[in-house]
C-alpha cells in the first residue's frame, strides 16, 4: 500500500537544494556510501513530523538541520521540508482529504518554526497529533534505525512497551490521558486558588451584606423622603407662589390706594396751606383797616368836639335874636346837613353801584372759569382713574410674567443701570406662532427663561452682582459672542425635511431680530418638530432617536428614546408673554399720568384760587348789596325828612328852601364841621364794612381750614392704616418670599429640578399631608441619627456577592469537571488497558511463527512485568532459539538481537498492519542469509504497508521494487538518483 508520496526538502541538512523525492512502489531502497546524506531523508521525516529532539536529528542545536553551506554555495536561512500522503484510507482520521501535506519550516534567524497542513499554518500539537493518529510517532516502529534494533533487546522493559503502546494505538489515549491529567491538575490547582477566594469573600460577606442592608435601607429612607419632601415642597411652592401673587395684587392695591390718599392729603395741604397764607394776608390787611378805623373814628371825635364847640358858640349868637329865625337857622342848618348827608349817600349808592358791576363782572368770569376748570379736572382724573386700571393691569401681567422668572433674572432686569448688556429673557425677544407655542414650550421651557447678554464680560458683571446679593440665586446666561450652536447639516436637514408629518425645525418657526440669531439657534435649532405623536415616534426609529423631537400638541420625544407625554395644561409659556408684549407702552402711560396728575395739580391750585376769589367776590357783592340797600333806605329816609325840613322853613319864613341858592360863604363852621363828619362818617363805615367782609372771610377760612384739617387728619388716620396694613402684607409677602427662595434653593441643590419645572411637573399625591409631613420629622431624625453609612457597601456587597456566586458557580463546574475528567481517564485507561491486552495477545499469536521463520525454528513470547496493573507493567520478551537454553537476552549475539527485534516487528505487522515503515540500516548486523530472509519477510508485509529501507546490503537492495541512489558529488550537498529496478526485473 502507497502511503508516503512525496517528500520536498530544501536547505534541510545536506538538501541544499530543493529535493524531491517521489515513491511509487510499496518496497523503496535507499542507497549510497557512508556519509552521502541517506539518513538524512529519515531525519526529514522525523523532524516533519513534529520531532523536538536535537540529538535524535542527530544535531547539537536546531541550527544544525539547516544547510551550512561549502565553498561553492553559501549557507541557508531557511530549512523546509513536505511530506505528501496517500489519505484515501483515511490514516489520517481527522482530515477528510485524500491527499495531505505536511510542511514544516525554520529560520535559524529568527528560530522559529511554522507548521502547515495542506498548506494552512498550523501548531506543532496538531502536526503530533495526526501523526499520532497514522501510528507515526518517534516510539512507535513506523521508523526504525540501526539503533532501536541493537537496542531493543537491551532496553527496559518500560522502553519496550512503548513500541506496543504506539502498535495498540495507545498512545493516543496516553496523549489524552496526559492532557485530561494536566486539565485536572490544572482544575484541582483553580479548585483550590477559588475555594481560598471563595472563603475570603464568604468571610467579608455577612459584614458587606450589613452594610448593603444598612445602606439600602438608608437610601430607602432617603428615596422616601425625597418623594415625600417633593411633593410637600412642590405643593408649598405652589401655595406659596399663589399666596404671593395675592399679596403682590394686595401690594398693589394698597400701594396705589397710599399714593392716592397721600396725594389727596397733599393737595388738602396745599389748599390749607394757601387759606393760611391767605389768612395772614388778611389779618394784615384787618390791623391796617383797624388802625384806619381807629384812626378816622379819632378824627370824628374831634371834629365831634369842634362841632359842639362850634354850635356852643353858634348857639350864643342866636340867644340875641328872635326865636323863629333862630329855629328857621336851625332847620336851614338841619336841611343842608341833610341834603349833604344825600348828596354823600347817592355818592356812596353809585360808587357802591360801580364797584357791584365790577365785581360782578369778576365774578361771573371767576365762576366760569370754575366750572371750565372743574370740568378739566374731573375730565383729567377721569383719564388718571382710567390709566390706572390700565396700569394696573399691565403691572399685575407683567409681575405675573416675571414671576416666573428666578428672583436672580428679576434683579438683574431691574438693575439694567448697574449691569450693561442685558439684552432680555429669550422668550420675551421671540414671537411665536400660536400653533407652535405649546411645542416649543414644552421642549425649550428650560432655555426661554434663559438670559441674553451681548458679550461674556456683561455676563461677567452680572455675576458679581449675584454673588453679592447671595439670596438671588443663579442664572443662566446666553453671552452672544461665545455661543457656537451645535447645528443640524444640511444633508441631515434635507432627509428631515422629507420625512413625513414633518413641520420645521423650531428656530425657524420663530421669529426674531438678526442680532439674537445666536441664542434662537442656540436653543431650537436642534429641535424637530412634527405633526403628530405618530409622526414623532417613526421619525425617532427612523433616525436612531438621535435629535429632540416634539409634535405639535406637546409630546417630546428625547434623543436615545425617552418619551416625555400627557396633559399640556398650563404648559404654554408664552401665553402670558404676548398679552405682556401687546402692551408695551408702560412707560407711556406712566408719563401720561406723571402729567395728568402734574396737570391735575395745577388746575386744583387754580381753582382753588378762583374759588377763593368766588368766595371773596361774593362776600364783597352781599356787603355791597347791603350797602347799596341800607344807603337807599337813608336815602328815602333822608329825602322825606329833608321835604319836612323844607315844609317846616316855609312855614317859618316863606321860604322854599328847595328853591334857595346858600353859598359856601354863609355856611357855618358847625355846618362845615358836620359835612367833615359826615364824610369821615362815609369813610368809617366803609372801613367797617370792609373789617366785617375780611373778618367774615377770615372766620369762614378758619372754618373751612378746621374741616380741611379735620378731614385730612381723618384721611392721615385712615393712611396710617394703609401703612399698617400695607406693612404686614409687605412683611408677610417677604417672609413669603424668603420661604419660597429656600423651597427653591432645596429644589436646585438638593433635587436638580429649577422652579419651572416644579411647578410644572406631576409628582404623585400624597393623601395625609400632616402624616407626610410628621413622616419627613421622622425620617430626617432617622437619617441624621443613623451615623456612618457605607453607601458604597451596596454595590460592593452586590459585587462580592456576585464574585461569590460566579466562584461558587465556578468550583461546582469545576467539581463537575473534575468528575467528568476522571470518568474520562477511567474511560481511557478501560480502553488502554483493553487495547495494550489486545494487541499483546494477538502479537503473541503472531510471534511464535515468525521467530521460528526468522531463526529457523525456536520459541518467543511476550511476557508483562507486572501483570496485576496492566496499564503501567513493562513488557518483556522470552525467547528459545533452536538449539539453546537462553536465560538473559544479553547473552545473544548482534545478529540474534537484531533477528529477536525484527521477529517482534513483523509480528507487530502481522497483528495491526502500518501504513508506513522506515527501516533505516535495521538489518547491518545479520548475515546474507539472515538478511535475504528479513528482505523477504519484507517483501511479504509490503501488501498492506508501505517500506523505505536505508540499506547497504545487495539481500535487501535485490527485493526492493525501487531505489534512490544518494551521491555527494559536491562536498555536503546530497543528489538523490532514482532506479525503478521494478522494471528493470519485468525485462529479465
Amino acid at each position: 500500500m502507497l502511503f508516503l508520496k512525496q517528500i520536498r526538502a530544501s536547505g534541510f541538512k545536506s538538501f541544499a537544494d530543493l529535493t524531491v523525492m517521489d515513491f511509487n512502489y510499496d518496497m523503496t531502497g535507499v542507497v549510497g556510501p557512508n556519509g552521502s546524506g541517506k539518513s538524512n531523508i529519515t531525519d526529514a521525516i522525523r523532524w516533519t513530523l513534529g520531532e523536538q529532539s536535537t540529538k535524535t536529528l542527530r544535531g547539537s542545536k536546531m541550527d544544525d538541520i539547516v544547510f551550512s553551506g561549502n565553498n561553492e554555495k553559501k549557507a541557508a536561512d531557511v530549512a523546509e521540508v513536505t511530506l505528501v500522503f496517500n489519505n484515501i484510507h483515511e490514516n489520517f482520521s481527522s482530515i477528510k482529504s485524500d491527499i495531505v501535506e505536511i510542511t514544516r519550516k525554520f529560520d535559524k534567524n529568527t528560530r522559529e518554526s511554522e507548521f502547515y497542513i495542506n498548506s494552512n499554518k498550523c501548531k506543532l500539537k496538531d502536526v503530533q497529533s495526526i501523526a499520532l493518529e497514522a501510528g507515526l510517532t518517534r516510539s512507535s516502529i513506523a521508523i526504525i534505525s540501526q539503533g532501536t534494533v541493537a537496542n531493543f533487546t537491551e532496553s527496559k522493559p518500560e522502553t519496550k512497551r512503548e513500541i506496543f503502546d504506539d502498535a495498540a494505538g495507545v498512545s493516543k489515549y496516553k496523549k489524552r490521558k496526559k492532557e485530561t491529567l494536566s486539565k485536572l491538575e490544572k482544575a484541582t490547582e483553580n479548585l483550590t486558588r477559588l475555594e481560598d477566594i471563595a472563603r475570603e469573600i464568604s468571610r467579608r460577606l455577612p459584614n458587606l451584606k450589613r452594610q448593603s442592608k444598612k445602606a439600602l435601607e438608608y437610601q430607602q429612607k432617603v428615596n422616601e423622603l425625597k418623594n415625600i419632601e417633593l411633593y410637600i415642597l412642590t405643593k408649598d411652592l405652589r401655595v406659596l407662589s399663589n399666596r404671593i401673587e395675592e399679596l403682590r395684587v394686595e401690594k398693589i392695591e394698597y400701594e396705589t390706594q397710599i399714593k392716592k390718599l397721600t396725594n389727596e392729603i397733599n393737595m388738602s395741604q396745599d389748599e390749607v396751606n394757601l387759606i393760611i397764607d391767605k389768612d395772614a394776608e388778611d389779618n394784615q390787611k384787618l390791623s391796617e383797616l383797624n388802625a384806619k378805623f381807629n384812626s378816622l373814628v379819632q378824627k370824628i371825635a374831634n371834629l365831634k368836639v369842634r362841632k359842639q364847640k362850634a354850635e356852643l358858640k353858634e348857639q350864643e349868637n342866636l340867644n340875641t335874636k328872635d326865636q323863629d329865625e333862630y329855629r328857621a337857622t336851625l332847620v336851614k342848618k338841619q336841611f343842608d346837613e341833610r341834603q349833604i348827608s344825600i348828596k354823600s349817600e347817592k355818592d356812596k349808592i353809585a360808587k357802591a353801584e360801580d364797584s357791584l358791576l365790577e365785581l360782578k363782572e369778576k365774578y361771573d368770569y371767576y365762576t366760569g372759569k370754575y366750572n371750565e376748570i372743574y370740568k378739566e379736572i374731573e375730565t383729567i382724573r377721569t383719564a388718571i382713574s382710567r390709566i390706572n386700571i390700565q396700569i394696573e393691569t399691565i403691572e399685575h401681567r407683567k409681575k405675573t410674567a416675571l414671576n416666573s422668572y428666578q428672583d436672580a433674572i428679576s434683579a438683574i432686569l431691574n438693575n439694567q443701570k448697574q449691569i450693561s448688556g442685558v439684552v432680555g429673557v429669550l422668550k420675551t425677544l421671540i414671537n411665536v406662532k400660536e400653533e407652535y407655542q405649546i411645542a416649543i414650550s414644552v421642549t425649550a421651557s428650560g432655555h426661554m427663561n434663559s438670559l441674553v447678554m451681548k458679550t461674556d464680560q456683561d455676563v461677567k458683571k452680572a455675576i458679581e452682582f449675584l454673588k453679592k446679593n447671595t439670596n438671588l440665586g443663579r442664572v443662566t446666561f446666553l453671552p452672544l459672542n461665545t455661543l457656537t450652536p451645535n447645528l443640524i447639516n444640511l444633508v441631515q436637514k434635507q432627509l428631515l425635511e422629507k420625512s413625513e408629518g414633518f413641520v420645521g425645525f423650531a428656530n425657524e418657526l420663530v421669529e426674531y431680530s438678526n442680532d439674537i440669531s445666536k441664542a434662537v439657534e442656540y436653543a431650537l435649532a436642534n429641535i424637530i418638530v412634527v405633526q403628530t405623536y405618530d409622526d414623532a415616534i417613526n421619525l425617532a426609529k427612523n433616525t436612531n432617536f438621535r435629535f429632540n423631537i416634539v409634535s405639535l400638541d406637546g409630546q417630546r420625544i428625547l434623543p436615545h428614546g425617552a418619551i416625555i407625554g400627557g396633559s399640556t395644561k398650563n404648559a404654554n409659556i408664552f401665553a402670558k408673554q404676548n398679552s405682556l408684549n401687546q402692551d408695551n407702552n408702560l412707560d407711556e402711560l406712566k408719563n401720561k399720568i406723571d402729567a395728568l396728575e402734574q396737570k391735575e395739580l395745577t388746575r386744583t391750585k387754580e381753582l382753588t384760587e378762583y374759588k377763593t376769589a368766588n368766595d371773596n367776590l361774593r362776600d364783597q357783592i352781599n356787603d355791597l348789596n347791603g350797602i347799596i340797600r341800607n344807603a337807599k333806605n337813608n336815602l328815602f329816609n333822608w329825602t322825606e325828612n329833608l321835604k319836612e325840613l323844607s315844609d317846616e322853613h316855609k312855614s317859618l319864613t316863606g321860604k322854599d328852601l328847595f328853591t334857595g341858592i346858600f353859598s359856601r360863604s354863609e355856611e357855618s363852621e358847625s355846618i362845615t364841621l358836620s359835612r367833615q363828619i359826615s364824610e369821615l362818617e362815609i369813610q368809617r363805615d366803609e372801613v367797617q364794612i370792609e373789617i366785617n367782609s375780611i373778618s367774615f372771610k377770615r372766620t369762614q377760612s378758619m372754618e373751612k381750614q378746621k374741616e380741611m384739617n379735620s378731614a385730612n387728619s381723618l384721611k392721615r388716620s385712615e393712611l396710617d392704616e394703609l401703612k399698617t396694613h400695607a406693612g404686614s402684607i409687605n412683611t408677610e409677602y417677604n417672609v413669603l418670599l424668603q420661604r419660597r427662595i429656600t423651597i427653591i434653593d432645596r429644589l436646585s441643590n438638593g433635587y436638580q429640578i429649577t422652579e419651572e419645572t416644579a411647578l410644572t411637573m406631576d409628582v404623585p399625591e400624597i393623601k395625609d399631608e400632616q402624616v407626610a409631613r410628621e413622616r419627613i420629622i421622622e425620617l430626617t431624625t432617622y437619617i441624621q441619627n443613623i451615623g456612618n453609612i457605607n453607601m458604597d457597601a451596596i454595590e460592593e456587597y452586590k459585587t462580592e456577592k456576585e464574585r461569590f456566586d460566579y466562584y461558587d458557580q465556578q468550583i461546582k463546574d469545576i467539581y463537575d469537571a473534575k468528575e467528568k475528567l476522571e470518568s474520562i481517564i477511567l474511560d481511557i485507561d478501560i480502553a488502554m488497558e483493553s487495547q495494550f491486552k489486545q494487541i499483546i495477545e494477538d502479537v503473541n499469536k503472531a510471534l511464535p511463527d515468525v521467530f521460528s521463520k526468522m531463526f529457523g525454528g525456536g520459541y518467543a513470547e511476550l511476557i508483562y512485568t507486572d501483570p496485576d496493573n496492566i496499564l503501567e507493567t513493562g513488557i518483556d520478551i522470552k525467547i528459545f532459539p533452536p538449539g539453546k537454553k537462553i536465560t538473559n537476552l544479553n547473552l545473544l549475539s548482534g545478529g540474534e538481537k537484531s533477528l529477536v527485534a525484527l521477529s517482534v516487528l513483523f509480528a507487530i505487522l502481522k497483528a495491526k498492519p502500518l501504513p508506513l515503515v522506515i527501516l533505516d540500516e535495521a538489518e547491518a548486523p545479520l548475515d546474507p542469509v539472515n538478511v535475504e530472509r528479513f528482505a523477504r519477510y519484507v517483501r511479504h508485509f509490503s501488501d498492506n504497508t508501505q517500506f523505505i529501507i536505508v540499506t547497504h546490503r545487495e539481500g535487501t537492495m535485490t527485493q526492493c521494487d525501487s531505489l534512490f541512489g544518494v551521491t555527494m558529488q559536491t562536498k555536503g550537498i546530497t543528489k538523490i538518483i532514482n532506479v525503478k529496478l521494478v522494471e528493470v526485473k519485468n525485462l529479465h
